[in-house]
């Protein structure tokens, strides 16, 4: 009888064994299908934002090469230097720039106007900034004064201290270009019905002068929306 208890002890030790390395077996299993597929979608995410991230960062560099280019081009008319001026592939760091000055005539003081286009390229993104600029005569030895009409243009003065923050200017340029995603999202996902009448309900925020005109904007603005 001991011999048979012993033997039926062993056969339940064995079989309380095997089941708890079936359960194991089993949570692992468990434990596997659900953190891979998490795994893959957090990869799939961190994927994404990286793109988003190199796109983003690709276009501001595009744009802060062009506004080198435009700075550089000032400083030209502020060093009076005259004329035509076409100068390609101005290095700045890795990248590189287009600068253009084109006389277009003469001002009210007999000062010198230019058209000024300076333009970058990096990989898709294409940046161009255009301004008019107005190069004053030597008074009487250079630096000359110079007047440009353009935002991103202003004379910046040389004090390294009171140089242009370009990097807010890249956080701000970033948040118009997310701002810009969501808008195209925005239509791209609402119908022509929906966008008009969102479109329509702005109206109470113009000015005056502006609402008698509105609809027919609101119908062009429908007719050239974005589409899936």
């Amino acid at each position: 009888m001991d011999v048979e208890n012993e033997m039926v002890d062993q056969e339940m030790y064995i079989v309380h064994i095997s089941n708890k390395k079936g359960i194991a077996i089993v949570m692992v299993i468990g434990l596997v299908a659900i953190i891979v597929p998490v795994l893959y979608l957090l990869s799939r995410l961190g994927t994404s934002h990286v793109k988003l991230a190199v796109k983003y960062q690709e276009n501001l560099q595009t744009e802060t090469t062009a506004f080198s280019g435009s700075n550089a081009g000032i400083s030209r008319l502020r060093g009076n230097l005259r004329g035509y001026q076409n100068l390609t592939n101005q290095l700045i760091g890795d990248e590189s720039y287009n600068l253009n000055l084109r006389p277009t005539g003469k001002g009210f003081f007999q000062q010198d106007l230019y058209f000024l286009l300076s333009n970058s390229k990096i990989k898709s993104h294409h940046y161009a900034i255009m301004a008019e600029a107005e190069q004053f005569n030597p008074e009487p030895d250079p630096p000359v004064l110079v007047i440009s009409r353009d935002y991103w243009n202003t004379i910046e003065p040389y004090e390294i201290d009171q140089i242009a923050d370009v990097l807010s200017m890249q956080n701000d340029r970033g948040v118009d270009l997310l701002r810009l995603d969501e808008t195209r999202d925005y239509e791209k996902n609402a119908t022509p019905a929906q966008y008009s009448s969102e479109m329509q309900a702005k109206s109470d925020w113009l000015p005056e002068e502006l609402v008698p005109d509105w609809p027919e904007i609101v119908d062009n603005l429908k007719s050239e929306k974005l589409s899936m």
